[in-house]
């Protein structure tokens, strides 16, 4: 099959927004009607690659288009990428945003050519944790099992309309983590997408009932975050990068792209290579690294 990249020119004399604008206007979608999903990668990390590719070769080919964002420095790898997937859809992007602008700039497309659904996974390392490495192998083995039942409940249960987000087992965690460093941002994109009153609520008097996965890697409807992806969300957005841990516009999304559809009364799901489950919006998951948790044992 015809490659679907198309090399994009040296930016560096344009301001950052541009780049991004130019990235995505090359791509060219041609969608299979019968594919509905779309996945969503962005490689920053390319020594990743290996354990991404083995994982997307779990799910039938048949069911999903590709899409890899990457970097400037990983087009040298871009052949690597497509030995293994030669129709995927590759856009270099700027290295701002972290994974976060660019799936949400890409899904701009996607919801254009008509996918209702996704997978969004990106080369995590977390390079602050000491299990980094295996935390993002234990996200991606939970979020693709090597079940192919599973993986096709999976399938079926983003066909249903009532369905939000489904998440990797185990990194389902209570909004109330690490809350202060991230509420300003979240209190202005609730207010934003639905009402001051609503933002209030939510935050503040009921912020224990509802939770997000932690990550930033799920499966999804697209319906379900969509109120987030019209949000006309842009690169000015982002904190400029300086390795934060947390407290920035991209965790803030983390959160976001959960409570919105638990907003909505979707219903949330967590999966890994034995079951698929549907969770309820609170959770008493608190990971040791957490304020509440040391908060707790201080």
């Amino acid at each position: 099959m015809t490659l679907k990249h198309k090399s994009i020119p040296s930016f560096t004399s344009f301001k950052y927004n541009a780049m991004y604008s130019s990235a995505f206007k090359y791509l060219r979608i041609k969608r299979n009607n019968s594919v509905n999903i779309a996945v969503i990668v962005h490689l920053y990390y390319f020594d990743s690659w290996e354990l991404i590719k083995n994982k997307l070769k779990l799910i039938d080919p048949d069911i999903f288009d590709l899409f890899i964002t990457i970097p400037t420095s990983n087009l040298q790898f871009v052949d690597i990428i497509t030995a293994n997937f030669n129709n995927a859809y590759i856009v270099q992007v700027p290295n701002m945003g972290r994974d976060v602008l660019p799936f949400i700039m890409i899904m701009e497309l996607i919801k254009k050519n008509g996918y209702t659904s996704f997978l969004k996974i990106h080369s995590k390392k977390s390079t602050h944790r000491t299990d980094g490495k295996d935390w993002n192998m234990k996200i991606l083995d939970n979020l693709i099992p090597n079940n192919p039942k599973i993986i096709s409940n999976i399938t079926t249960t983003l066909g249903l309309g009532s369905t939000g987000i489904i998440g990797p087992a185990d990194q389902y965690l209570p909004l109330t983590i690490n809350f202060e460093a991230n509420g300003m941002h979240m209190t202005r994109i609730i207010k934003n997408i639905y009402s001051k009153k609503i933002s209030h609520e939510i935050l503040q008097e009921k912020r224990n009932e509802f939770g997000f996965f932690a990550g930033t890697m799920f499966w999804g409807r697209i319906d379900a975050i969509d109120k987030v992806l019209s949000q006309n969300i842009k690169l000015r957005d982002f904190d400029r990068e300086r390795g934060q841990i947390d407290g920035t516009f991209a965790h803030a999304l983390e959160r976001i792209f959960s409570i919105v559809p638990e907003i909505e009364n979707k219903s949330m799901y967590q999966v890994d290579n034995q079951k698929l489950i549907k969770i309820s919006y609170i959770s008493d998951n608190i990971p040791d690294w957490s304020d509440v948790y040391i908060g707790i044992n201080s």
